[in-house]
């Protein structure tokens, strides 16, 4: 944890009742991205008025950053049976040029000779 959020922490807790310590601490938590850190510290004093009320603006805040920072990540449009489709082709083009390939050797061959005069 950085020592400026312990420190303002610290203070906080010496002056509980201060609410412009409370202040300064959540955007030193903002500034340092340790909203986790900082609720953990509210959630040891739940119950107590301030601490709930400090402990809403800290998800608020945190949820406000998250919301800020995110980036739009669009999933790739999937073809169905894509793949599937692709070994099929494979395979018919393959029995395509099997057979292709046979009727060239076999008319490629010569004729049979034959013997009528036995």
């Amino acid at each position: 944890m950085q020592p400026e959020v312990e420190n303002a922490w610290r203070g906080i807790t010496e002056h509980w009742e201060e609410g412009d310590r409370h202040q300064a601490f959540l955007a030193l938590v903002a500034q340092h991205n340790c909203f986790a850190w900082a609720a953990a510290r509210y959630k040891e004093r739940a119950g107590d008025a301030i601490a709930d009320a400090q402990l809403d603006k800290l998800r608020r805040a945190a949820m406000a950053t998250m919301l800020a920072t995110a980036t739009a990540h669009k999933r790739p449009e999937k073809t169905p049976y894509r793949s599937t489709m692709v070994v099929l082709i494979s395979l018919v083009l393959l029995a395509v040029f099997g057979l292709i390939c046979l009727k060239l050797i076999l008319d490629s061959r010569p004729p049979a000779v034959t013997n009528p005069a036995r």
